[in-house]
């Protein structure tokens, strides 16, 4: 489920993140894992929170309830820190304060698929 969107600038030292959380709401197959996110994470995390779709190239993604990602940690009500942020993808690592996904994610109440996720070299 999407939230509502945000206006505005994210802090640029990412302080407000937790409190948005809209880069972790999107349609089921937004965060695929690499190799070396699959090495980072670790067997009981990927069984727990990936799937692997059963079509070739037979890529990872992290599973989502809904549409926000499972990693999520929901306990508190209005935050949204990430529960694996110390071995998150790559792919979520890209999503930094201020970055285009940032940007869309906070204008569409969710990350979008408009967007490209690689950092300028």
């Amino acid at each position: 489920m999407a939230l509502p969107s945000v206006s505005g600038e994210p802090a640029a030292d990412g302080s407000d993140c937790v409190g948005c959380g809209r880069c972790c709401h999107h349609p089921p197959n937004t965060a695929s894992l690499l190799l070396a996110d699959e090495a980072r994470m670790g067997e009981p995390l990927l069984t727990r929170l990936t799937v692997i779709y059963d079509r070739p190239p037979h890529f990872r993604f992290m599973k989502n309830d809904g549409e926000r990602c499972a990693a999520l940690d929901l306990r508190v009500p209005g935050e949204y820190p990430c529960g694996v942020y110390a071995v998150r993808p790559d792919g979520c690592r890209e999503v930094e304060p201020g970055s285009a996904a940032c940007l869309e994610a906070r204008r569409l109440g969710h990350l979008g698929t408009s967007t490209g996720f690689h950092r300028p070299r």
